[in-house]
């Protein structure tokens, strides 16, 4: 399973951030052997993305899985959107997406928008 994760410049929940991978973890299909995570950023996302990496990974080797984290640009996203298989979007309320989001909408990307 391929996962985009992307924030907004002031999100900082990590307690939302793990409820949107907790949701990306249970559309996982049961033959899927990697859970493949690209981070879009900004910086404070892509802290978070790493640290549940790092810390999934002994259970996911466990379980016979194996999990990947992947910083990317933007550019490259808008390039690579068909091999995705889920977006998660995290912000604070009232925000806007981002463009990824509606591109990826377009694209028929499942979607999933996360604020607190």
């Amino acid at each position: 399973m391929i996962v985009v994760v992307q924030g907004s410049n002031d999100f900082n929940s990590y307690p939302v951030f793990l409820r949107s991978m907790g949701v990306a973890l249970s559309s996982m299909k049961e033959d899927d052997n990697q859970f493949i995570i690209y981070s879009a950023g900004p910086a404070k996302v892509n802290s978070f993305v790493s640290e549940f990496s790092n810390l999934s990974e002994r259970g996911m080797k466990s379980r016979g899985k194996k999990i990947k984290f992947y910083k990317v640009s933007l550019p490259w996203l808008y390039e690579n959107l068909e091999g995705i298989d889920y977006l998660a979007y995290l912000s604070n309320p009232k925000e806007k997406t981002s463009k990824l989001v509606a591109e990826a909408e377009l694209k028929n990307v499942e979607v999933g928008i996360f604020r607190y």
